[in-house]
């Protein structure tokens, strides 16, 4: 896979005869100059080859059967899609230029946004995986979490924000009243919990369901004591779903290819509806790329993550209420502000 490296964009500028420069002065004359009659700026070629990422969890199913949309497919010369292992990757992945699409945790696509990297955010289409699962049969809300310790993935990343907002509006001191022992990935969380080294872990879909079944295989109850998309809307009054994933385009191709564009978007909604409907095939499709999760597990997971396809500017209200929050828990989380209105495609 080759990276979209600043120099590839400047030869990509220079052949297509200032395509930026033709923009900006177009529509400052009808058709005719002093110099005589003026000509369109030169299109851009059409897109070659589309790298399209997504992480190693459920939001990249769609991603994936997007890359087999026939629509999509006229559109573009070739489709590249693959995985990264962990935001940082993501986000070094997005300043390098080195893919057009991502699927994406949502306040990530906003950091990065805030800091100048060039982006949209395309839609939301996933609305929450994570539970809070126990192998302890005392625990059965908030309160009872005073004390113990919780394994919890991914400093600084969604699930721990998700799980230190709702703590924090149901009166628990993360830092006073909570261990939390990080992990670098859910995996990782899922196999202290069933190893016995703790009794209570944040996890995500599927493997909130593949920590079920392995303790049934293993003689040991895990139970889901929270559902973390539930407990939202308790906290907070509105729908019980969080505006957790989407995906994001680079602004080089909304502003070159917005057929492409057009044409991800129309797929992606289709992809979405797709897998909510054929969960079998769904789970065959994302045992590729889940990390070694086998399809039966992602198809057992997949009624459990509420996915639904809303544009950005549709999912506005929800989003800028998100961020809000995460504001004030830390402002980092989300680059510092809200961003603006450009964030939100179309």
């Amino acid at each position: 896979m080759h990276a979209i490296t600043r120099r590839t964009f400047l030869r990509t500028f220079a052949a297509s005869g200032g395509l930026a420069l033709g923009i900006g002065l177009a529509g400052c004359g009808q058709g005719q100059s002093a110099t005589g009659p003026t000509s369109a700026p030169p299109s851009p070629p059409p897109l070659a080859r589309l790298i399209v990422k997504g992480p190693s969890g459920l939001p990249s199913i769609p991603l994936a059967r997007l890359a087999q949309d026939e629509t999509l497919r006229a559109s573009v010369g070739d489709i590249d899609f693959s995985t990264w292992a962990n935001p940082d990757q993501l986000r070094a992945d997005v300043v390098a230029g080195a893919l057009h699409l991502t699927a994406t945790p949502t306040n990530v696509a906003a950091t990065l946004y805030r800091r100048g990297i060039p982006l949209r955010l395309l839609n939301v289409t996933v609305w929450g995986i994570l539970h809070l699962l126990s192998t302890n049969p005392t625990i059965e809300g908030w309160d009872d979490l005073r004390g113990q310790t919780i394994a919890v993935p991914l400093k600084g990343d969604m699930p721990d924000i998700v799980f230190r907002t709702l703590a924090k509006a149901n009166g628990l001191d993360t830092e006073r009243d909570l261990t939390l022992r990080y992990v670098s990935s859910m995996v990782e969380a899922q196999q202290l919990l069933l190893a016995g080294q703790v009794q209570i872990a944040q996890l995500g879909e599927p493997a909130a369901t593949g920590a079920q079944l392995q303790g049934k295989q293993n003689n040991v109850e895990v139970r889901r004591v929270l559902n973390m998309q539930e407990e939202w809307g308790r906290a907070t009054g509105r729908p019980p779903r969080i505006p957790m994933a989407g995906t994001l385009a680079v602004n080089s191709l909304v502003e070159q290819h917005p057929e492409v564009v057009i044409a991800a978007q129309d797929g992606l909604k289709r992809a979405v509806e797709w897998v909510r409907q054929n969960p079998e095939e769904a789970g065959q499709l994302g045992e590729q790329y889940l990390g070694g999760l086998k399809a039966p597990v992602i198809a057992r997971a997949l009624p459990n993550v509420p996915l639904e396809f809303v544009t950005a500017a549709d999912a506005r209200p929800e989003l800028e209420f998100f961020f809000t929050r995460l504001k004030a828990l830390s402002p980092d989380l989300i680059g510092g502000d809200l961003p603006d209105a450009e964030f939100y495609y179309p």
